[in-house]
């Protein structure tokens, strides 16, 4: 009987794999294997047998053979669905699985069981099985070109830094990609650093869930990236500053800038400053700056030379150039639009505080860094008006309009100071915490005048100001002295000064995690009874452990399991900046549950807010996590949501955040709105017409109800602020929480933290100042100068064009009302038109005159035909010394021909395409005030230079200074021109007090 051709079942061949003979069993196994897809059910009643013939050690099957048996159990199980059991019996199939054709179903769905495997067992610490090993390295090292990416996360994810290294030796740069240095030193880049800045991309924006990496992992990491960088002939500099920023190491640092300067690439040695400065804490720069030192490169004691490389050098990383640069560059292209403000001043009811202080707010943030201060001389009545912490606020908003300015700071604010020609002590206390905004970062330049208003014997509203100047100023040195001075103020109990010296407290010890500083603040927290006083504490202990995500875990915990709500609220907020911008999913996951748990309204409130500071590196996820909580019936919940939403969105104009946040612009509740508005100005910030259609209507929005006099107060307060906000620094800032480089942007983020405080303490508005960065690309040539040159903009002028200026709206004339005019009358004037029109008479009719139609013959009279609108071009030039927003540097590209090349590219992130006229989203707003060094062809020739303004920096080093004592030529309602340059005099308005109607 011949046999069949087609095979109708498997019972045959598993009937022939129970024979006793075992060549028999293995024919009928291999027979099995191929029909294994059709025939799966019936195979899945023998499993156990089937398993049995797996075992290792059973005698059923030869040895060789065994391995195919538990192939047949994974293809089963396959088939079946039960995945985990597939990749079980197909690890232990081990060279059977091997052998299985590339590219089938089966084979490609298992790898991929088995990564996800390797990659749970490394999170979970286990050792990985040699099985898996090998199927995970056969995979890695045959994946490369295109897919060198997917590696390299792969390599990650396993935490194998042996592959990662393996990856990149491996890899090809393509031929198109050489970077201008590369050019400039005609060397040919071996490998594909694009593989590195990818997986330095991925380390600092916390993916790949690196959050739960172990710190000695990270630093090896970093360690690898920094060594493999060094292989090229001509490093990435930039990247390699970020490693050094990321990985605390001042060492390597120093040693490099050493090197480089031995051999005299001075133009090198100043881009790695200028981004230090940029990227880095200050501790690390001023590390940097002492190992110079001790190699004898830093400045010399005495007669230093401004054209010393050495005084360059270290003006350079004390922030000094950048501050100057950026100061001209924000005066210099100051686009505020005065009818806002005069609008919105003329609109609120300058007699109520709370109005007083929104417009003192509004100005500062919108002239925030111009040191314009043309508002408050034009308003010397306005300024008078000003009482008591009103006067604070306004006096204080001076450190935002002249924050940066180094040199003449202390000047601005000289009358107010204690002492000056205006004694006040509301003045007093602003004028200090003016100073601390100025100098914020800069303890050196105000610290005696500060510590002298801390001083005992002082009014706690002074010390009050000089607190929080302190704090502002001598962020994140740890000094210890200050921060007993400060603490003593504490221990007075009073609870002006000791609110201020909470927050102080937290923001010198910023992100020590400081065992003393925390038990110190918690145990006084319990003591007092002061609210203000305890809530300070709670954001200090908030500050004290920003970045330290394991080390705060257990003070998170101690303080979610506080009886008293503010210390809740304060731990909210520590995990706010303990996981700032990782995403982590604990973190995420705490804040939700307290956010619906809590019984506080003030807790829950904090909770969805931490979440925009947790999430912001992500924030295209929050809108869908916020969505429920901004429908919730608790308007706290609510008014947190729009914060979240705010935070994390910031700079990006994110429509679907913008879409979520317009109808809480009309919600019942007045904080709510407040909200809205508030974080519609922070999402929307820099952003053109052409590139959010949102724009325009929003800003009409807020001028809307900042001149409706029925709207509540809290939420025209909002609306006044959110004017400033959108249009921060002239126009020529943003709010990025994260550095051109991807790191975090401390500043940025404790700024965020202190704004949102405002909720309790409207002087706190001010921290939002901290936040704010220029945006701006700036060249210079190797002595620090600005030459005249134009750079390309790949795409088209209006996705980044400035705001068109508000017009006057011209009230129309009404029309007067028509006379009643009775049936009978219009029946007999008809009848007299009627006889005129017989008489021949023209006439004379109050209708408009029907269009005549032309006689036969005549030509008709042609129409006026619209011009057509020509289209915009896609690229652009912009001079030197412009703003560029962030979402516009990919496109912005150096002339390849001409007599200047940069250094380093301006920016190294993937350029995002323009899709009807409008951007594509991007992964988040970063900053993008970059200061790019070129490289000139032509030294010795005469060229063409933007000239700064001497009278913003009119001296040559700011020890001269802080010891000048000259008063200001044009003191002014608390204002002082611009580089103090002489004006028309003004006195000081009269301290006298206003009766507020609280």
């Amino acid at each position: 009987m011949p046999v069949p051709a087609v095979t109708t079942s498997a019972a045959g061949s598993l009937t022939l794999l129970e024979d006793e003979d075992k060549d028999i069993r293995v024919y009928a196994l291999n027979h099995l294997l191929t029909i294994v897809s059709q025939f799966w059910a019936e195979m899945a009643d023998k499993l156990p047998y089937l398993e049995l013939l797996a075992d290792p050690v059973s005698k059923e099957l030869p040895t060789d053979n065994r391995p195919y048996a538990a192939l047949l159990i994974s293809k089963i199980y396959f088939y079946m669905g039960y995945l985990d059991e597939a990749v079980e019996f197909a690890l232990k199939a081990g060279v059977a699985f091997e052998k299985e054709q590339s590219g089938g179903e089966f084979r490609e769905t298992i790898i991929a069981g088995c990564l996800d495997r390797a990659i749970d067992q490394t999170n979970r610490g286990e050792k990985i099985d040699p099985n898996l090993g090998q199927i995970v390295d056969s995979v890695l090292r045959s994946t490369s070109g295109e897919n060198g990416k997917l590696a390299m996360g792969l390599a990650l994810s396993l935490r194998r830094l042996d592959l990662v290294e393996m990856i990149y030796l491996t890899s090809r740069a393509p031929a198109q990609s050489s970077t201008s240095a590369a050019n400039a030193k005609s060397s040919r880049v071996t490998h594909d650093e694009g593989l590195l800045r990818y997986v330095l991309a991925e380390v600092v924006s916390g993916a790949s869930g690196n959050e739960s990496w172990p710190t000695e992992f990270r630093t090896n990491l970093f360690n690898l990236l920094l060594r493999l960088f060094h292989l090229n002939p001509s490093p990435d500099w930039n990247s390699i500053t970020t490693v050094w920023a990321q990985n605390n190491d001042v060492d390597a640092a120093g040693e490099a800038l050493v090197k480089l300067i031995g051999e005299q690439e001075y133009l090198d040695v100043y881009q790695i400053a200028f981004d230090l400065n940029e990227v880095a804490p200050q501790a690390f720069v001023d590390g940097v700056r002492r190992k110079l030192a001790e190699k004898e490169l830093g400045p010399p004691a005495e007669n230093p030379e401004d054209d010393d490389p050495k005084v360059v050098l270290d003006n350079i990383l004390r922030g000094v150039t950048s501050a100057e640069l950026f100061l001209n560059f924000l005066h210099k292209n100051n686009k505020t639009d005065m009818s806002i403000l005069k609008g919105t001043k003329e609109t609120l009811e300058d007699r109520y505080s709370i109005y007083h202080s929104a417009i003192s707010f509004t100005n500062a943030f919108a002239h925030c860094g111009t040191t314009s201060d043309r508002f408050l001389r034009e308003n010397l009545d306005w300024l008078g008006r000003a009482s008591n912490w009103a006067k604070f606020s306004t006096t204080a908003a001076l450190g935002l309009i002249h924050r940066g300015s180094w040199i003449n700071g202390v000047r601005v604010v000289r009358p107010y100071l204690p002492g000056g020609s205006a004694p006040n002590k509301f003045s007093e206390g602003g004028a200090l915490f003016a100073l601390g905004l100025i100098y914020s970062g800069r303890k050196e330049y105000a610290e005696e005048e500060l510590r002298r208003g801390l001083a005992e014997g002082n009014d706690p509203i002074v010390q009050h100001g000089a607190a929080l100047g302190l704090g502002v100023s001598a962020i994140a040195t740890a000094d210890e002295e200050i921060y007993e001075e400060i603490r003593t103020n504490l221990f007075q109990d009073n609870a002006t000064a000791g609110e201020a010296a909470g927050y102080a407290m937290g923001l010198i010890m910023l992100g020590t995690a400081s065992e003393r500083a925390f038990e110190e603040m918690i145990t006084y927290a319990r003591e007092t009874q002061h609210e203000k006083i305890i809530r300070s504490l709670a954001m200090g202990i908030a500050f004290l452990f920003y970045g330290q995500t394991d080390r705060a875990n257990g003070v998170i915990q101690m303080l979610t399991e506080e009886k008293d709500a503010i210390l809740r609220y304060g731990g909210m907020f520590t995990i706010a900046l303990a996981f700032a911008g990782t995403g982590n999913n604990r973190a995420v996951k705490k804040l939700l549950h307290v956010a619906v748990s809590d019984v506080n309204d003030d807790v829950r409130r904090a909770a969805v807010t931490a979440l925009g500071f947790v999430l912001f590196r992500n924030h295209t996820q929050v809108p869908r996590v916020v969505q429920l909580l901004a429908e919730s019936y608790n308007p706290h919940v609510r008014h947190g949501a729009t914060l979240a939403l705010g935070i994390s969105c910031a700079g990006t104009g994110l429509e679907t955040a913008v879409e979520l946040l317009e109808p809480m612009t009309k919600d019942p509740v007045d904080f709510v709105r407040q909200g809205a508005y508030i974080s519609l100005a922070m999402i929307l910030i820099q952003q053109s017409e052409a590139s959010s259609s949102k724009v325009t209507s929003t800003r009409e929005l807020f001028a809307k109800v900042v001149a409706d006099k029925h709207e509540d107060p809290m939420a025209r307060f909002g609306a006044s602020l959110a004017q400033g906000i959108i249009d921060a620094g002239g126009r020529n800032m943003t709010l990025a929480l994260s550095t051109r480089a991807g790191t975090l942007n401390m500043n940025a983020i404790v700024g965020m933290a202190l704004f949102v405080q405002f909720w309790y303490w409207y002087p706190l508005a001010h921290g939002l100042g901290l936040a704010f960065t220029p945006t701006a690309v700036i060249a210079v040539d190797e002595k620090l100068r600005v030459p005249k040159l134009d750079l390309k903009c790949e795409a088209k002028a209006s996705l980044f064009a400035y705001p068109s200026t508000e017009k006057k709206v011209e009230e129309k004339k009404k029309d007067k009302a028509k006379a009643a005019v009775l049936s009978t009358t219009a029946r007999a004037k008809a009848r007299e038109r009627v006889k005129k029109a017989e008489a021949g008479e023209a006439m004379d009719t109050d209708d408009k005159p029907e269009e005549t139609t032309p006689a036969s013959g005549s030509a008709p009279t042609p129409k006026k035909k619209t011009p057509e609108k020509p289209a915009e071009p896609s690229s652009f030039t912009l001079p030197n010394m412009s703003r560029v927003t962030p979402h516009q540097l990919p496109f912005v590209v150096f002339p390849t021909s001409g007599r200047y090349t940069p250094v380093r590219p301006i920016d190294h992130a993937p350029a995002t395409v323009p899709t009807k006229d409008r951007l594509a989203p991007s992964g988040g707003a970063g900053a993008s005030g970059s200061i790019v060094v070129l490289r000139d062809s032509t030294p010795d020739a005469e060229g063409e230079y933007i000239e700064l303004d001497k009278g913003l920096w009119p001296a040559p080093t700011p020890a001269a200074a802080a010891e000048e004592t000259a008063q200001p030529a044009a003191v002014t309602g608390g204002a002082v021109t611009a580089g103090g340059e002489e004006e028309e005099e003004a006195e000081v308005p009269a301290p006298f007090e206003y009766p507020f109607e609280e």
